[in-house]
């Protein structure tokens, strides 16, 4: 949690400089509120349980965050919460996670109509989980799945790149914009994810 809020901080500035070009430029400013906010949360959160550590993690967001990505973030925590939640008899596995990622997805692309090839942050998201939901399915070590999807999130969000926006302000910007700037939301949603991968990863060699 503290890395991926961390590397959201970290990456303000360039985020409001894409948004700045195809949208309204606060994206960097907006989810360093909600990364800032879970930081100084984190240190009253239930972290032995998955889903009521996701769900203070969308309270979290939900006090400080507005506009489109705040009601999106807390979709994303209040679809994973229930899914882990309904899992919460045992242990939390990564395939509870894996089908947490799916249920997110879900409740973000039926809110917002958005889909992969719209240039949103689902077009990081969706090729995460479909890598991961592959790997771990053919009994690949879950730590090196959730690192070959964070891959696949990076990947996708750097393709928006060659996509025209379909979704959001940005889809009345010209193409010409479009062919230098990736989607501010999936280039967060990446480096938040990615940023969780490798410092599970980390934390096991260090163990």
């Amino acid at each position: 949690i503290e890395a991926a809020a961390t590397v959201v901080i970290n990456l303000k500035d360039s985020l409001n400089e894409w948004d700045g070009k195809v949208g309204d430029g606060d994206c960097g400013s907006t989810m360093c509120r909600g990364a800032t906010a879970i930081l100084e949360d984190m240190k009253n959160y239930p972290l032995n349980d998955a889903a009521e550590t996701v769900s203070e993690i969308g309270s979290s967001i939900r006090r400080v965050m507005g506009g489109t990505s705040g009601i999106i973030y807390n979709l994303l925590c209040k679809a994973a919460y229930a899914e882990l939640k309904a899992n919460s008899q045992s242990e939390t596995t990564s395939k509870h996670w894996s089908e947490a990622l799916k249920s997110s997805i879900s409740a973000v692309s039926k809110y917002g109509g958005a889909t992969a090839g719209y240039r949103t942050m689902l077009d990081a998201l969706i090729p995460a989980s479909k890598v991961l939901e592959e790997k771990l399915s053919v009994g690949e070590d879950p730590i090196a799945a959730f690192v070959l999807s964070a891959e696949a999130a990076t990947a996708g969000a750097e393709s928006t790149i060659h996509m025209k926006a379909q979704a959001g302000r940005s889809s009345y910007v010209s193409a010409e914009i479009f062919a230098s700037i990736p989607d501010p939301g999936a280039m967060a949603a990446a480096a938040w994810y990615s940023a969780a991968a490798r410092a599970v990863k980390e934390q096991r060699q260090r163990f």
